[in-house]
């Protein structure tokens, strides 16, 4: 055998056996997690149009890219506790929501879980 074959042979084969991939089974309830995370954070994002709570952002120094960005990293957790706080808030109660967001992404950032606020030091 040439070793040119040689090296093509033991090349193929390090190639192949270097790109295996494994699948794990992805259970209907991780479709539904992955789902209901999107419907919570649309629901949150959808408040960002509202013109009084974007001049309350704007006259709480945040503007509303940058919430939209908070509300993008927001965990599940997070998202569902906002969520079922605006549910159970009064129709007018938009800003108050939007300031309990704004609160407790300043409370993870003094945590040291997030690092939204710039000006804002973890504790140590």
């Amino acid at each position: 055998m040439s070793k040119f074959l040689k090296a093509v042979i033991t090349g193929s084969v390090l190639i192949f056996s270097l790109g295996q991939v494994s699948a794990a089974p992805y259970s209907s309830d991780q479709v539904i997690a992955s789902q209901q995370h999107q419907y919570n954070k649309q629901q949150v994002l959808s408040f960002l149009d509202n013109a009084e709570v974007q001049n309350k952002l704007v006259a709480l120094g945040v503007s509303p890219e940058q919430a939209e960005q908070r509300i993008a990293n927001m965990t599940n957790e997070e998202l569902d506790a906002l969520n079922s706080q605006m549910n159970e808030m009064p129709a007018g109660g938009i800003v108050g929501t939007i300031v309990t967001v704004l609160v407790v992404v300043a409370v993870l950032d003094l945590m040291g879980i997030t690092d939204v606020y710039p000006f804002i030091r973890p504790i140590s």
